[in-house]
């Protein structure tokens, strides 16, 4: 269907000249050795224990070496973690401790004795030129030595139950071309069943409403009206919809329940297609902002043609709870110009993000349509280490489906089942605690939308993810100026303004007509 998008628009725009008008943050400190750790925020949700860690699931250790800078990374979670060490590495030791002082237990791994965990050169010797990567397999967490340290550890033999501590001591050590660096780092614990808690449902759908679908046989504004049915029978309490765009009346008229909107801002070509729906939370400061940089005008998605970009907001969750929530919609298509656009689409979202969460710091949750999986190998893997490695963000499905690793997906691959829309799909939920609010993802579904044919309705599946968030004792109050987000009147200048700029745009890329026409046929 998007195929036909920059043709359907081209003729629309050169037939029908005014058809368009009446429509409308982490931490980091350096160690003793010169070690630079940047920390962002976490939260260890164990099935076992009732309890969350509000400490820190991964932290970065940037060392130079001969190589580049490498990163340690930590992961937790139930089941299994991760660590990736620098190049050079040739021993590693993991304890925790009750006291900080003594009673150290963990495990220790290192060349000798565990060669498996380090990659070999084609003579079958220990290649210490490379990063290393130690993963936790979930089969044998439970039963192995390893399984000790966040499980057995905590729990009392003699009462049949855990200890009672409020907080634990981290010692990581490792051996790095000979030189021995230790970092210490404390685990705070809590009751998780005594916290405060709040249960949010939120729903991210790509509703597919370009107004050309019609030409590829797609009944677009019956298609919206199903989407509301589903948004308003599954009890969402936040919706954020992508490619909102000609059938907005269709979408809206037919939504229960929902209170509160973002402003639409109208059709192609000036619209963004992005908004965000409440039942009960106000929203607050509204802000939408374009992408700096992005590719393709008659061909790689056309996303010259639109002003995508990201819709920036406030969502009051409930008793002084605040979020900062972003929508977006990133360049499609894996060209080398699109890849390259992407990349500074999340550059230019995280700057955006360490400057909101430097006036007020509030949990954050980014969702919307990516058009990138952590999975496809995208040479500069930007999604990751802008988001996850710089911002010190989560991503929802991996999280949740995938044991909290980012680097193996092996069993998705040899499933045989596409990623799109089943796993690791571009719908994604990142997310990060802040201002003494954790965030716990208890749940992810990718979902298809059928209507009473059993047809789809989008090209795109719904990402679904239902959240808590938790109070701590570090919770902070917020103290910002918010704006309750107004209803307003389509931009008629922006129209025209957006009107010309693509029709310009068409003509100065008109030689790629034929190269859109051949994709199309």
């Amino acid at each position: 269907m998007k195929k036909l998008f920059c043709l359907m628009l081209t003729v629309i725009l050169a037939l029908n000249c005014f058809c368009l008008i009446g429509t409308a943050s982490a931490q980091s400190f350096e160690t003793e050795n010169g070690v630079k750790v940047e920390m962002a925020p976490f939260l260890y949700k164990s099935a076992l224990y009732p309890m969350e860690y509000p400490s820190h699931q991964s932290y970065e250790i940037k060392e130079k070496s001969v190589e580049g800078d490498y990163a340690i990374s930590r992961e937790i979670n139930d089941l299994s973690y991760t660590f990736v060490f620098p190049a050079g590495t040739t021993e590693i030791e993991c304890k925790v401790s009750l006291n900080g002082e003594s009673d150290w237990v963990g495990f220790t791994v290192n060349a000798t004795d565990n060669p498996i965990y380090w990659e070999k050169d084609a003579q079958g010797n220990v290649d210490y030129s490379k990063p290393l990567t130690f993963y936790r397999d979930e089969a044998t967490a439970e039963r192995d030595e390893y399984g000790v340290l966040y499980r057995d550890f905590l729990k009392d033999a003699q009462v049949k139950g855990f200890r009672d501590y409020s907080k634990l001591y981290w010692r990581l050590v490792y051996t790095c071309n000979g030189e021995v660096v230790t970092e210490y780092f404390d685990i705070k614990l809590y009751e998780y069943d005594s916290a405060e808690k709040y249960d949010v449902k939120i729903v991210n759908f790509n509703v597919a409403g370009l107004p050309f679908g019609v030409f590829s046989g797609e009944d677009v504004p019956a298609n919206q009206k199903v989407i509301a049915k589903y948004l308003s029978e599954n009890d969402f309490d936040i919706a954020a919809v992508q490619e909102d765009f000609g059938y907005h009346k269709n979408l809206v008229d037919n939504l229960k329940g929902f209170n509160y909107l973002t402003n639409h801002t109208g059709n192609v070509p000036g619209g963004d297609g992005l908004n965000v729906f409440t039942k009960d939370m106000t929203i607050y400061n509204e802000t939408r902002v374009s992408w700096n940089k992005q590719s393709g005008i008659l061909t790689d998605g056309s996303d010259e043609l639109t002003p995508k970009g990201f819709v920036y907001s406030v969502i009051d969750i409930g008793n002084g709870i605040y979020v900062d929530f972003y929508n977006l919609h990133a360049d499609a298509y894996g060209g080398e110009g699109s890849v390259a656009a992407r990349t500074s689409q999340y550059k230019q979202l995280a700057e955006f993000i360490k400057a909101r969460s430097a006036e007020n710091d509030r949990p954050v949750i980014v969702t919307g349509d990516f058009n990138n999986h952590l999975h496809s190998g995208e040479d500069n893997s930007a999604l990751y280490n802008i988001l996850c490695v710089e911002l010190g963000m989560k991503d929802a499905w991996v999280e949740y489906h995938n044991n909290g690793d980012y680097f193996n997906m092996y069993n998705w691959h040899v499933s045989g089942l596409p990623a799109w829309g089943n796993w690791d799909s571009v719908e994604r939920f990142m997310y990060r605690a802040g201002g003494g609010v954790d965030l716990v993802v208890n749940d992810f579904r990718y979902v298809e939308v059928h209507d009473s044919n059993e047809k789809t309705v989008s090209d795109h599946a719904a990402a679904e993810c239902d959240f808590t968030f938790i109070k701590t004792e570090d919770f902070i109050e917020n103290t910002q100026n918010l704006t309750v987000t107004k209803p307003s009147a389509n931009n008629f200048i922006h129209q025209i303004k957006w009107f010309f700029k693509a029709l310009f745009k068409i003509f100065s890329d008109i030689s790629n007509l034929p190269e859109l026409l051949k994709e199309i046929a």
